[in-house]
């Protein structure tokens, strides 16, 4: 029987050389928002501090996206030319680097830095469904959610020390930067771990495929939807919420615990839907229990931010798993790793440029109206809708165990 070029037969790997890999996906994980969610609690401290400017920071919370567009598909195309663990330690780097050039409290080396270490995080964030397929087999939805909720942690925490962090350094761009420090970690793990356990190269990389081709493939597009509506909303939560709280009135330290909280529910809810999803019947009870919490919260903010805002918090945790689960059901889709490959590059380009209008488009409806009402309701209204798209996609999406 013949194999195709991405799914051959691959001898057992050592218990050993997994373990290795294991931790590096979650190191690596860690890294994957808090560069973002550093930058959204201490916004308005960098704005005070000189190192942004006002017009610049409405484009800060934009940048992610943007980014994540932009780079999506390049990742794709650059894996198949030099391997895919050696794009992955490139975006590491970039990440890395980006991440430190914003410790300067320069404009240009703020905003610079975050194009850069967004690049990394874009490029490695495409890359990362590949290898746990390819790495892991059977244990995909596993490893996923370990991945997921790392990620989730290193968010929050990000979130949530930020500002106590920069009054401790005496500089918001000092707060910044001393977030290049995990992303060396990782980098260095993610190098012990190509060394024991090769992970795909080049002829495992996603192959050269039009966009209108992968989007033909079953439940990519519906994929693509779902995966622009939860970026959308999880950037504008990530991107904003510690803004929209202080011009509530709440603190700086509480609104970035508020961020934090947000991110940290996140783990548990990771860990309680992803699994819980092996069946189409539970993954539709999941899709809408993360709509209606999304929308609850948002309303929440708008209604009554300052009167019980942890709780607002909770539910926009709630609702923001939709980004651990995409992740998860895209890993099932494809009927081989170079699929799965391509399915994730472009769901998450595509779904990505859609996203950038929530960023800035919250910015752009604050500047305009001088308050947050639009934006929230704007908020609630794609919740909704991203439930109504992922109980299309429910029905697209295999769901057999290990997948």
């Amino acid at each position: 029987m013949s194999t195709s070029r991405t799914d051959r037969t691959v001898s057992p790997v050592p218990k050993r050389s997994l373990l290795v890999t294991a931790v590096a996906v979650l190191l690596i994980a860690a890294n994957l928002r808090l560069g973002v969610t550093s930058a959204s609690a201490l916004l308005d401290l960098l704005t005070e501090q000189g190192a942004l400017t006002p017009a610049t920071a409405v484009l800060v919370p934009s940048l992610p996206t943007v980014m994540f567009a932009v780079s999506g598909l390049g990742a794709a195309s650059l894996a198949q030319r030099i391997g895919t663990d050696r794009t992955v330690s490139l975006g590491l780097s970039l990440l890395a680097a980006g991440l430190a050039a914003r410790s300067i409290a320069l404009p240009p080396l703020v905003l610079g830095g975050t194009v850069l270490a967004t690049a990394g995080l874009s490029t490695v964030n495409v890359l990362l469904p590949v290898v746990v397929r390819e790495r892991f087999h059977a244990r995909v939805r596993a490893v996923t959610t370990g991945y997921t909720t790392a990620m989730a942690l290193g968010s929050a925490l990000a979130a949530a020390v930020s500002v106590p962090l920069a009054d401790a350094l005496g500089s918001a761009s000092l707060g910044l930067g001393v977030w290049a420090l995990p992303a060396l970690l990782a980098l260095l793990a993610w190098s012990g771990a190509r060394g024991g356990a090769q992970v795909p190269r080049a002829g495992d990389a996603p192959t050269r495929t039009g966009v209108g081709r992968v989007l033909a493939s079953p439940g990519a597009l519906t994929m693509t939807f779902y995966f622009a509506l939860q970026s959308l909303i999880g950037y504008v939560v990530m991107g904003w919420l510690p803004t929209i709280a202080q011009d509530a009135g709440i603190s700086p330290v509480r609104a970035g615990a508020l961020l934090g909280i947000v991110l940290a529910v996140g783990v548990p809810t990771t860990l309680a839907v992803v699994p819980a999803t092996g069946t189409p019947r539970r993954l539709r009870i999941g899709i809408t229990v993360l709509s209606l919490a999304g929308a609850g919260g948002a309303a929440g903010m708008l209604l009554a931010p300052t009167t019980a805002p942890e709780a607002w918090a909770v539910l926009l945790g709630i609702g923001m798993t939709g980004f651990p689960l995409a992740l998860a059901l895209v890993a099932s889709l494809g009927r081989t790793s170079d699929e799965t490959a391509r399915i994730s590059a472009v769901a998450q380009s595509v779904g990505y440029a859609v996203a950038t209008v929530g960023p800035l488009g919250a910015g752009v409806l604050h500047r305009l109206t001088g308050d947050w009402a639009l934006a929230l309701i704007s908020l609630a209204t794609c919740s909704v809708v991203q439930g109504l798209v992922g109980l299309r996609l429910s029905g697209a999406v295999p769901t057999r165990p290990g997948r």
